[in-house]
């Protein structure tokens, strides 16, 4: 199936050798700038005529490349564009705060992903392919007080990465992540969007065919980054009963572009984990004891998805499959729903029975909010 974990399956790198201290080096630019500033009464001569003499002797520089792309799904980021100055400690599931405004053209698809610890958007590019490299977008922050060596991997960012000074992001010090083996490479950018919280962005695909395209495409989606004051996320459904008590540990939703949802036959598909307490939170599925609600809707009028299994009950008279701690039920409101209980051994129909599906979620703008 096409989720976000799938986009996530490859991004778990083993840590390449001992890199630059980014801190350090966001550090140093901070003083080169100071002393850029205190100078520039002085400089800027010199360094117009540096530029001219460059000029003269290797020609008309390239243009810059031309980029294509749009706004994201709204469903999937914030609409309020105004920054936020402190970021938390911990994120809420339940509501989004990351806004990006814009995104390259040739993504096959799109996902959010909120847990307490980090937030990501992203989407595999139309290069991408299994076994090949990752091309696509990753868009993640970490909250306040997560070190960078949080980030686990990325779609479109190099698998070993040297870390150099770049231009500041919204008036951020960056870093460049630049893949050692490709000259002039930066496709992914790291900066403090807030005192001690980090963003990175990364992407390599059909819009960035240069290094030089590929890095124009990562800034310019860096610099449509905002975290933002909250908006609750919506979903396909909502919930009810003990289950409403349960702490939220995860929230996805993907949408599929048009061209490319016969491929895995979905048009969007949501999930919405709990835990059954605080502590467990944090804690990824097969660590802890979890709930995973999902719902997903398939391409044409059909709820089935083309690898689900043969149904074996009736659930409110709708065609069921029920294993152990996992319920799938179709055509529920046209959609496919299921419960999943991980390491917990309850009967998956009571939080089904505690799941009130949309009337017609088929499009992602029209969802409730989830809780």
């Amino acid at each position: 199936m096409n989720t976000i974990e799938d986009l996530r399956a490859a991004l778990d790198y083993p840590d390449p050798p001992a890199k630059p201290d980014t801190r350090a080096i966001i550090a140093r630019g901070r003083r080169r700038r100071v002393v850029r500033r205190a100078a520039v009464g002085g400089g800027l001569a010199v360094v117009v005529a540096g530029v001219v003499a460059v000029n003269a002797l290797g020609g008309t520089p390239a243009p810059p490349p031309v980029l294509v792309g749009s706004a994201p799904d709204p469903a999937l980021v914030t609409a309020s564009t105004t920054a936020v100055a402190e970021a938390p400690e911990r994120f809420d599931p339940l509501t989004r705060t990351l806004h990006v405004g814009w995104i390259p053209a040739g993504l096959t698809g799109q996902g959010a992903e909120i847990s307490v610890t980090q937030q990501s958007f992203g989407g595999r590019d139309k290069e991408f392919a299994d076994g090949g490299r990752d091309y696509g977008l990753s868009v993640m922050l970490l909250a306040k007080g997560r070190p960078p060596t949080d980030f686990m991997g990325g779609l479109g960012m190099p698998r070993e990465s040297v870390e150099s000074e770049t231009d500041d992001v919204n008036g951020k010090p960056a870093v460049c992540l630049s893949d050692p083996e490709v000259r002039g490479s930066c496709a992914a950018l790291q900066w403090e969007y807030a005192p001690g919280a980090w963003a990175r962005v990364g992407y390599s695909g059909s819009a960035g065919p240069t290094p030089e395209a590929a890095a124009a495409v990562a800034r310019r989606v860096a610099e449509s980054v905002r975290f933002t004051a909250g908006e609750p996320v919506r979903l396909p459904f909502t919930i009810g009963g003990s289950t409403a008590e349960l702490p939220a540990a995860r929230t996805q939703v993907s949408i599929f572009a048009p061209a490319y949802q016969q491929e895995g036959g979905e048009v969007w598909n949501a999930d919405l984990c709990l835990a059954p307490s605080p502590r467990d939170v944090e804690r990824s599925v097969g660590d802890t004891r979890q709930l995973c609600l999902g719902a997903s809707k398939a391409v044409g009028t059909g709820a089935r998805l083309p690898d689900d299994p043969e149904p074996n009950a009736t659930v409110d008279g709708h065609d069921a499959r029920i294993v152990d701690m996992q319920l799938i039920v179709w055509n529920v409101s046209g959609i496919r729903v299921d419960t999943t209980y991980s390491d917990w051994d309850v009967n998956p129909r009571y939080a089904y029975e505690d799941l009130r599906v949309a009337e017609d979620p088929a499009d992602p703008a029209d969802w409730p909010v989830s809780r």
